[in-house]
């Protein structure tokens, strides 16, 4: 048993919450990051699955933020959570379907706040992307 205890521990590491659980994630890349994104109606979480040296939530947010809005093509101005797993309310406009696939640069700034996680505002950034993005859809069912 304490060899097995360790082992359950691990296999919970990307595990979504309970508003998310039963959804195929889909794993998006972007930059050096490497997320697993769950969309139910308009809210998003996004699990960051790559292993970074000691990431800080004002380098990693920008990413997930610009993995949450290129999966959707919908805003993610709000980002709350820690380095490992955030959550965002989903803003979507009639034209956003055709931002999908888009890798956009964000800026992200810390927001005072009374809670215990740290929460973010996020906004797409004018020019060029200074980083890649790939989507990997999961299997549904």
């Amino acid at each position: 048993m304490r060899r097995l205890l360790p082992l359950l521990l691990l296999a919970a590491c990307n595990a979504p919450s309970p508003a998310f659980q039963g959804l195929s994630p889909a794993r998006v890349s972007v930059g050096e990051s490497v997320f697993e994104i769950r969309i139910r109606g308009r809210h998003a979480q996004a699990i960051r699955v790559s292993r970074e040296w000691a990431p800080r939530m004002a380098s990693v947010a920008p990413r997930a933020a610009a993995a949450i809005a290129g999966l959707s093509g919908c805003a993610a101005p709000r980002l709350w959570g820690d380095q490992a797993v955030m959550e965002a309310v989903l803003i979507c406009t009639p034209g956003s379907r055709a931002a999908r696939g888009v890798a956009r640069p964000h800026a992200c700034r810390a927001v005072p706040t009374q809670r215990r996680l740290t929460e973010m505002a996020c906004q797409p950034v004018a020019g060029a992307s200074g980083f890649s993005m790939k989507i990997e859809l999961g299997a549904s069912g």
